[in-house]
């Protein structure tokens, strides 16, 4: 089986926006107005607010690369298994029947239809390497063949 990890583009920008969060919690919790301080707030306290960014910016930054090692697909000719930690999630392409190729290309999700009409995201990969294990091992329908098969599919467009 091979391993494909996905774009993690969005990961480190939810992992960015929190560690701002964190920044701006501890601050207001713990932090010092320097406006009205009256010691020396460069001397006596600078360093103490610096160690909240930096611990905030290493437990977020942690987390995102923890978060990006256990994220990934595994994929053959018979199927795509997608890992979030310990959540397995199978995809057998003979299930696969529809690939919203024009969700796809606008967006950075892959979207796929399965057997039972219901839809399926899965974040695409830098090399494209999933989109194309998809194209090339699942028999799938055209649109109109879709529609007339699964009516109460609800295709987006």
């Amino acid at each position: 089986m091979k391993k494909i990890r996905p774009t993690h583009k969005f990961t480190y920008l939810t992992f960015f926006i929190i560690f701002l969060l964190l920044v701006f919690i501890l601050w207001g919790m713990f932090g010092t107005k320097w406006w009205s301080y009256k010691g020396d707030y460069v001397k006596d306290r600078l360093w103490i607010e610096l160690t909240y960014i930096g611990c905030s910016f290493i437990v977020c930054l942690l987390g995102a690369l923890i978060y990006r090692m256990k994220v990934y697909y595994l994929v053959n000719k018979e199927r795509i298994v997608s890992l979030k930690g310990k959540n397995e999630v199978e995809y057998q392409f003979v299930d696969i029947v529809y690939l919203d190729e024009e969700y796809t290309s606008q967006k950075c999700d892959i979207k796929f239809y399965i057997n039972t009409g219901h839809w399926v995201y899965l974040v695409k990969d830098r090399k494209g390497e999933l989109l194309n294990s998809i194209k090339k091992n699942a028999k799938l329908l055209d649109k109109e063949t879709f529609n007339f098969k699964y009516p109460e599919a609800f295709l987006e467009h």
